[in-house]
């Protein structure tokens, strides 16, 4: 009955509907006088140029397809998918109250996204009760992808945050380490009426002046349950969903623990061969980062991508690159380096957009995608948080033209395989109460939408009519992707053929 409910819904969906609304051009010169002077002289014509000469150079080719058809046939060229991935955080699917709601935040993937992040949290949603999985969204989710052609990213195999940790394992923490004045003094417990983590990385100090061997030696039972019950998690997700799934972030936020911190001592967090590491997270399995990506290896099929996903704004990218350089050489697949950007805070949207935040600047960005584009993966911007930093024309128009011209910048980069937008709605985020959506809360859209529609769906999509030479052949030079070639032959039938400029 489900599966007949949503094929019932993807006919509706088919059918576009979404709200009513009629779209409308994008033109950014339409919102800049939200921006000052500072910004433009970062994002300058020269600037604007070497983007549109980046753009063509790394996100188009050259095509030649033989048809065999007479010379001079007119030929209808229509791109129909992108090769580069460009996506939304896909967990509110199915989550809101009123059917045109949910209506309108799935359509965004058939407008739009090519790409979906769908939300593996260990103990908020996947597993809450030991042993109990939740699958059942999960697998309406990958059927709709599946509908809709739409790559499916799974979030996020392993993250030691005990905001997803499930409770049932907290709980298996030494009692007697609980009762240590330090644990007591720094761990903040979570509050449900606050219905927020005061300290999403609470037990980080669980392991007090204990250096790794020392809490080991000491509580033998826990270490071994730690690395056990976090290796069957890795097994558990990848035998349900490794066949289903086309990558994966098999380990989230650790590059923190693989840099010193004067707070935690000189004794290292990450021990390779160790027992138990002294992650910022709290006692988590000895060397996890590498043991999760060997282990996700040897369970996941060999066509499934393995990323790393880290926050690459506000933190050291140079931490970042080292530690996926230490990993890549211990003998770690991984093919995606993820780079994570949440603008959570008002005071940086608007410095961004005076032109005053500097580390925002193209020059800056570029400087942190070049140190990661240094090793042999691909780059994937995983998790875009772009926030209007108010609720009125103003901000709403700060938040388009950042996003546009992020997204040309992005795009435009070598290395770069995909695009990721967080929140696709405002104030949906119980933790994230930002306006930070395509969609505002009643699932209108914001100029933030027609400016990504503008580039994903017109200037970076080819489509055109070309006409057959001498030989039978037709060559055009578009953006990467699928594309359908419709002819008609000599008989006057329509004739079409799909193929792919690579």
């Amino acid at each position: 009955m489900k599966k007949k409910l949503l094929l019932s819904a993807v006919v509706a969906l088919t059918a576009g509907c979404l709200c009513g609304q009629s779209d409308k051009k994008f033109d950014v010169r339409d919102y800049e006088y939200a921006m000052g002077e500072k910004y433009f002289k970062l994002w300058n014509d020269d600037e604007q140029a070497r983007i549109d000469r980046d753009i063509e150079k790394n996100r188009k080719a050259d095509g030649v397809f033989d048809l065999q058809i007479p010379a001079g046939t007119e030929v209808k060229v229509e791109q129909t998918r992108h090769a580069f991935y460009f996506g939304a955080f896909f967990a509110m699917y199915d989550r809101f109250e009123r059917k045109a709601e949910n209506d309108a935040f799935n359509q965004l993937w058939i407008d739009l996204f090519n790409s979906a992040t769908i939300p593996f949290y260990w103990g908020l949603s996947f597993e809450k009760e030991e042993g109990v999985f939740a699958t059942a969204r999960i697998d309406d989710m990958i059927a709709f992808c599946d509908a809709h052609q739409v790559r499916k990213h799974g979030h996020p195999i392993i993250w030691g945050s005990n905001v997803v940790v499930p409770k049932w394992v907290l709980e298996k923490f030494p009692a007697e380490a609980r009762e240590t004045e330090f644990f007591k003094k720094e761990y903040h417990e979570f509050s449900d009426a606050a219905k927020t983590r005061k300290n999403p990385t609470a037990y980080w100090c669980a392991m007090g002046d204990l250096t790794e061997g020392e809490f080991a030696a000491k509580y033998p039972d826990y270490v071994r349950y730690i690395n056990e019950i976090y290796a069957k998690r890795i097994v558990d997700v990848c035998t349900m969903y490794g066949d289903k799934i086309d990558s994966w972030d098999v380990v989230n936020e650790s590059v923190a623990d693989s840099v010193a911190q004067p707070y935690y001592g000189d004794a290292p967090r990450l021990v390779p061969g160790g027992k138990v590491s002294k992650s910022i997270y709290g006692a988590l399995p000895g060397d996890y980062v590498w043991r999760s990506f060997k282990m996700a290896e040897a369970c996941l099929p060999a066509s499934a991508w393995l990323n790393i996903n880290d926050v690459i704004y506000g933190n050291p990218v140079d931490n970042y690159a080292a530690q996926i350089k230490n990993l890549l050489a211990r003998g770690a697949k991984i093919d995606a380096i993820g780079c994570q950007m949440h603008i959570f805070k008002v005071p940086v949207t608007e410095k961004m957009a005076s032109g005053e935040a500097y580390e925002q600047s193209p020059e800056m960005v570029r400087r942190a995608l070049d140190k990661l584009s240094e090793l042999p993966c691909k780059l994937h911007l995983s998790e875009i948080t772009i926030m209007a930093p108010t609720d009125d024309a103003r901000g709403e128009a700060i938040q388009a033209v950042l996003a546009y011209n992020l997204y040309r910048l992005w795009f435009s980069y070598p290395a770069m395989s995909g695009i990721t937008w967080w929140n696709t709605v405002d104030h949906v985020s119980k933790a994230e109460d930002f306006a930070s959506g395509i969609l505002r809360r009643d699932m209108s859209k914001k100029p933030v939408y027609f400016a990504l529609d503008d580039l994903i769906n017109r200037q970076w999509k080819t489509n055109l009519t070309v006409k057959a030479d001498a030989d039978g052949k037709i060559a055009f030079r578009g953006f990467k992707g699928v594309y359908r070639l419709t002819w008609r032959d000599q008989t006057g039938k329509m004739q079409q053929k799909d193929v792919k400029v690579q």
